[in-house]
């Protein structure tokens, strides 16, 4: 009697190895994916909230502080980025972006972006592009240039797994990312 593995042990034992091997891989990659999009939408947040700290703080653009304040700018056109910007509009502001008053283009992460720009007054509204300003000195939120609009929503999208985040803006200036 000699002891040894049949051919059907090592083939069996051989399956069941690359089985998990390809469940473990396929889960890493949308493991990977949804961290991405997590990140991405915290970073958005992050920015959002550096643009109202410039307007809080009066940063100063090209040598002047801005008239209407500082804002980030979102056009699904462009669904890859978005600009945080300085309202140069003498004497208040247009409460929107013009060309010119860029301040910085913030490109997001690989695979991830911008799927839809909803606003809300009494029902949610899809709208394009969608400006929010901070107006200094309290800073007054602008959403969407005009300001009757209550809440502001920015949704990411990851491509391959199709997975969402949120982030949302309301009139008081508080950001926050939902699932």
């Amino acid at each position: 009697n000699k002891k040894g593995f049949t051919l059907v042990e090592i083939l069996v034992s051989m399956f069941i190895i690359i089985t998990l091997t390809t469940l473990l891989l396929v889960n890493y990659h949308s493991t990977n994916s949804r961290a991405a999009l997590i990140t991405a939408a915290q970073k958005l947040a992050s920015d959002i909230r550096l643009a109202q700290e410039y307007s809080l703080g009066s940063k100063e653009f090209n040598g002047q502080v801005p008239f209407g304040g500082w804002g980030v700018y979102f056009n699904i056109s462009s669904p890859d980025s978005y600009i945080i910007f300085a309202d140069q509009n003498a004497p208040l502001g247009n409460r929107g972006y013009d060309t010119g008053e860029q301040f910085k283009i913030i490109n997001l992460s690989q695979g991830i972006t911008i799927d839809s720009l909803t606003v809300f007054d009494s029902a949610y509204h899809s709208v394009n592009p969608l400006p929010i300003v901070f107006f200094p000195p309290d800073p007054t939120t602008y959403i969407n240039s005009d300001g009757i609009y209550i809440n502001a929503k920015i949704t990411l999208k990851e491509r391959t797994g199709n997975t969402t985040k949120t982030i949302e803006i309301n009139s008081l200036g508080l950001v926050d990312v939902a699932d």
